[in-house]
């Protein structure tokens, strides 16, 4: 399922599930994801679903959409990208979908293969839109002295433990324990009062 994560000055507001194949953005009621600001127009941008990708289109709006810094008219869209719309930002991140035929519990049981590359991104603070590829065995998060943790490279996944600081970090507004805790697509995690989102990359 895609979502749109809805920021203002560097800070998430709130998240939205594309739940329909067109989902308006906009300043009127109607539309899916309103944003009430006079720089927004009434139906501003829109994402649309094209087979199994998502594509955002800008409406004619009156000051127009951005897909990460630069001015879009129609854009495919991929993870991590960041909408402009006014000056609110629009964070899409997309979980892959199951394949057709797989049982549910056969994928909840899949554990995450890191044939395919860990990706942290920070949506908070000054580096905020910055990107960790984790390509490293492990890789050091956070700030030394006051909150450390990293990230292990493994072959069942990439794996978070809490290594520095009388406070542990949280994935998803839940702090972690003892153990390493296996990180899944879109993992939401507050290291040092910064938020960051772990993804897969390819």
């Amino acid at each position: 399922m895609a979502k749109l994560l809805l920021c203002l000055d560097g800070n998430v507001i709130k998240e939205y599930r594309i739940h329909r194949d067109v989902f308006a953005i906009g300043r009127r009621p109607q539309n899916d994801l309103q944003i009430e600001n006079l720089a927004v127009s009434g139906e501003h941008a829109r994402v649309v679903r094209d087979g199994d990708e998502h594509v955002v289109e800008d409406l004619g709006s009156t000051n127009g959409t951005t897909v990460n810094g630069t001015p879009a008219t129609r854009t495919v869209l991929r993870n991590g990208d960041e909408i402009g719309v006014g000056r609110y930002k629009l964070r899409y991140w997309c979980e892959p979908q199951a394949p057709e035929g797989y049982a549910e519990t056969m994928v909840l049981r899949e554990p995450a293969s890191t044939a395919r590359l860990g990706v942290i991104k920070v949506l908070t603070g000054g580096n905020s839109g910055r990107e960790i590829v984790l390509s490293k065995t492990v890789t050091s998060l956070g700030k030394p002295g006051v909150q450390v943790a990293t990230v292990a490279r493994r072959p069942l996944g990439y794996y978070l433990t809490h290594v520095e600081g009388a406070t542990r970090p949280q994935v998803n507004g839940k702090t972690i324990g003892d153990e390493p805790q296996l990180l899944a697509e879109e993992d939401l995690i507050e290291l040092v009062g910064v938020r960051l989102a772990f993804f897969f990359r390819g």
